[in-house]
């Protein structure tokens, strides 16, 4: 059986336009599949439902399945193995839905993710923002997956079924990213970044626009040495973590609160160290943990002490020193 590197060779040879639905097919398979995947319908459906959540390819869904079909149709003529192309699906009948209500956002995918959930498994589901949700299932063994989901869906049928998750990241029993898995992270709109955790480090490739080209290849020794993906990853983890518990809340809370005592006592370098630790704060603040009131707090108190007006332009710190 054909698989994904004899089609990526394939598509190669037979691009026509930068636009055209292959380019997207083609970045798709180098960035996404391993090349020992079999070339199956199942294959394509999966490129639909990665395709599918950007509006670029919503608004062309037609002349991104015409596309792809006349390229699978010779390609399945050209190697000799056939491709079931009736098992793949017609996207130029499928129906995408935006909804606006997030109570029933939330039960598509509660039902969605209770059609997998296994034995033994507790499902959660919790909204992240006003259009969004996060399907938490902690397994039996103590592992952790979490999925995110937009507002976006599709009607099969009579049921309406998410496009798909655009976060998703496993953790172990010790709520430590797990090691050897492919972890998924919907940066913006139109950006994504895949990473993964090894002893030697993180790599992540940096995904970008409708064509899944990827932006940018990396290594580094932990997420913290990566803001893009450090930040979004602990604004999802702030659901679930134990806040008390997590070693950068800790961090950041005790740095905000140290710098507090070393004004009151007037300790020597107390402004410049006071100066950093509000901008450490004011970025977890910002970044991560803008629902916690005890941090609200400490940086409230700790902007009384310094002088924030050349510190930043936001005007939460610039009247009357209110968070």
């Amino acid at each position: 059986m054909k698989n994904a590197e004899n089609l990526l060779t394939f598509i190669l040879a037979s691009l026509k336009e930068e636009e055209g639905g292959r380019v997207a097919l083609y970045h798709y398979l180098k960035n996404f599949v391993a090349n020992d995947t079999p070339v199956s319908p199942d294959l394509i459906n999966s490129f639909w439902l990665e395709a599918l959540q950007l509006s670029y390819w919503q608004e062309r869904k037609e002349a991104l399945f015409n596309d792809i079909i006349e390229l699978l149709q010779r390609y399945s003529s050209a190697s000799n193995d056939p491709l079931r192309l009736d098992q793949v699906w017609d996207i130029t009948r499928l129906q995408i839905v935006s909804l606006d209500s997030l109570e029933n956002l939330s039960q598509v995918v509660l039902e969605f993710e209770q059609a997998v959930k296994k034995e033994g498994d507790h499902l959660r589901v919790i909204a992240e923002s006003k259009t969004r949700v996060l399907a938490l299932h902690k397994h039996q063994d103590g592992r952790l997956t979490l999925r995110g989901y937009g507002h976006t869906c599709r009607i099969v049928g009579n049921r309406l079924l998410p496009l798909g998750p655009d976060h998703e990241i496993s953790y172990d029993a010790s709520l430590e990213l797990a090691q050897g898995k492919i972890h998924k992270l919907k940066a913006a709109p139109n950006s994504q970044i895949r990473f993964t955790v090894s002893s030697e480090g993180l790599r992540a490739h940096f995904i970008s626009g409708f064509a899944f080209r990827e932006t940018q290849d990396l290594t580094v020794p932990g997420i913290n040495h990566e803001p893009r993906i450090f930040y979004p990853l602990k604004r999802l983890e702030r659901f679930f973590v134990y806040r008390p518990s997590d070693p950068y809340y800790i961090e950041v809370l005790t740095t905000v609160e140290n710098a507090v005592k070393m004004l009151q006592n007037h300790g020597e370098s107390a402004q410049a160290f006071a100066l950093q630790a509000f901008d450490i704060g004011q970025i977890a603040f910002d970044q991560v943990f803008s629902d916690d009131k005890i941090l609200y707090m400490r940086l409230k108190e700790l902007a009384k002490y310094v002088n924030l007006s050349r510190r930043t332009s936001d005007s939460r710190f610039n009247e009357e020193v209110n968070l």
